[in-house]
């Protein structure tokens, strides 16, 4: 019995996610066969069937001329009218193909155009109702939206053997352009350089003032979905003074809160430094690296530290000593909670040795299998506590973060953030207008990736189905909250209204099509022609279908794995 309830355990948040994600794309779903069915109505057209999902039926009820149903697959649905089929047409009244012209694209437009105005209410009401870092963020990264004060997009870290350092790629150059495509959001280049392993860009940054063109091209890494683009470059950004310990070297220095950092020992800073645990990890990389590098620069004018800091219009160079504190973030639940440890503490001693966060990971992995005594400061009084793997813990703690225990330092008493913009704040009318550029820009973007896909820039390994899109909506709740979640909603909305209406035969722009030739010819496609298209495009659609559910399943599996 424990075991089955271990196994159910286990098992619940897998299922709660598969349940968060479906909920909202099942309604969407839903929504957009409510359009068609409710145009479809107002026509007078019969509506034989209204299903949500496909497959064998769940659960129906028949009302009037109407069945209503649940189906088994809940990524789809659909609503079949009377004479809908081509090879069912009799031409009798109430069929959708004895219907007018206008109905019938009435019909079929409505329910792209509810998915649309579903899309635009829901971005209305995220920013509406205010924005959160987390949706400002995904916002930005969806639609490429300049929220707040507009940001250069600088470049941080450059790794010396990679794809950005080789195109000649510099710490500070702001990002411009790639492929002629303007970067107005970190997320569009980098999604830029990832579907585009092994093939030429042409990025265009400024530097010192000047615009400078640069050919760079990806380096190809194996993944699941194929090969990634990576050049080995991260985002800047610039690193204000987030708190300051009082009587402290940088206190006694002159630094305040507040104050942007931009050098030290001369030589300037895109990144905020960063000292912490994942540093010193086992499984640190290439950016880690770096900040390695800098803490040994730091370390080595431990008497005379150099700091180059701007205050409003002034810049000042301001000397202080050396010194670190390690400073506790404790995960809940965990064996570190258990022990006393508290999120804030400073970690002093290690079986009664100072603290050196350069070794501290390593000595707690070396360590693990017995108990082990941390000297803590907490405001301004010693406690010591132990550490053990008898004590209680949670699912939280694993190999990766140990006792559930990580920490950052803080430099000479400052705690070193990156500066960001605050939040803009909309009301109703200008939420509003927000949301219709939200739209817009949606829409253009998506139009970029369909570009991208018929050029062949893009592959569609890198394009995400049903199975995608119930993972990373599961992941937007998980992660980023529930802002971000509505927001990500709006924005597959919007994307079923632009993918139904691309001139697909089967598709609602497909139909639309025909009606426009319809229109122009003064009859309809031949019954025979309409049938084989549909055919082919059904099997294409369905290959294609697959395709792409593949590389989702491959990933999701690749996800849980790891």
């Amino acid at each position: 019995m424990e075991f089955l309830i271990d196994l159910i355990g286990s098992i619940f948040p897998y299922i709660r996610a598969v349940i968060i994600a479906i909920i909202p794309l099942g309604f969407l779903i839903f929504i957009h066969e409510l359009g068609h069915f409710w145009a479809a109505k107002r026509c007078g057209i019969k509506v034989n069937t209204f299903s949500i999902g496909f497959g064998p039926k769940i659960f129906g009820f028949q009302r009037g001329e109407t069945a209503y149903k649940v189906s088994l697959l809940p990524f789809g649905g659909y609503v079949q009218m009377e004479g809908e089929n081509p090879s069912e047409q009799t031409g009798a009244p109430g069929e959708f193909a004895s219907a007018s012209i206008g109905n019938r694209a009435f019909v079929v437009a409505a329910g792209p155009v509810v998915n649309l105005l579903f899309g635009i209410l829901v971005y209305w009401v995220v920013f509406a109702t205010g924005l959160n870092t987390h949706a400002s963020r995904l916002i930005g990264g969806l639609t490429g939206m300049p929220l707040g004060e507009k940001e250069d997009i600088q470049i941080g870290w450059v790794a010396d053997d990679g794809a950005g350092a080789a195109s000649g790629l510099m710490p500070g150059d702001t990002l411009i352009s790639v492929n002629g495509d303007p970067i107005r959001h970190w997320s569009i280049f980098q999604t830029r350089v990832l579907t585009s392993a092994g093939k030429d860009l042409e990025l265009v940054v400024e530097r010192d003032g000047a615009p400078l063109t640069l050919s760079i091209k990806p380096d190809a890494i194996p993944s699941v979905r194929g090969d990634m683009g990576e050049i080995r470059v991260s985002s800047g950004s610039e690193t204000i003074v987030h708190q300051l310990t009082a009587d402290s070297p940088a206190d006694e220095a002159g630094i305040q809160t507040g104050d942007l950092i931009v050098s030290i020992n001369g030589e300037n800073i895109h990144n905020v430094p960063y000292f912490g645990y994942g540093v010193w990890h086992s499984s640190a990389d290439w950016i880690d690296e770096k900040y390695k590098a800098l803490h040994k620069q730091i370390n080595e004018n431990r008497d005379a530290l150099m700091i180059g800091v701007r205050r409003a219009d002034e810049t000042l160079t301001l000397e202080m000593p050396v010194e670190w504190r390690v400073i506790a973030s404790v995960q809940d639940d965990s064996i570190a909670e258990a022990a006393g440890i508290q999120t804030g503490d400073v970690l002093a001693t290690i079986n009664g040795e100072p603290i050196d966060a350069t070794t501290l990971y390593a000595q707690l992995s070396t360590t693990a299998n017995r108990p082990i005594e941390i000297g803590l400061i907490r405001d301004g009084n010693p406690k010591t506590v132990t550490l053990s793997n008898e004590t209680e813990s949670s699912e939280t703690d694993s190999d990766a973060v140990l006792f559930g225990l990580m920490w950052q330092t803080t430099l000479s008493g400052m705690q070193l953030a990156p500066k960001t913009a605050p939040l803009p704040e909309y009301g109703l009318v200008d939420g509003f207008g927000k949301g219709l550029e939200a739209t817009w820009l949606t829409f253009t973007a998506v139009g970029r990736t369909l570009q991208q896909l018929i050029g062949g820039e893009v592959s569609p390994k890198h394009l995400a189905g049903p199975i995608g899109i119930a993972n990373a909506t599961s992941n937007m709740f998980n992660r980023l909250g529930l802002s971000s979640l509505v927001f990500f909603i709006g924005f597959i909305s919007i994307n079923l209204c632009i993918v139904n209406l691309l001139p697909i035969p089967i598709a609602d722009g497909g139909q639309l099509l025909f009606f426009a030739v319809e229109r122009i010819r003064g009859k309809p496609m031949p019954r025979k022609a309409q049938e084989i298209v549909q055919q082919v495009t059904i099997v294409l659609l369905i290959a294609f279908f697959l395709y792409v559910t593949w590389f989702d399943g491959m990933s999701l599996i690749y996800d849980l794995r790891n």
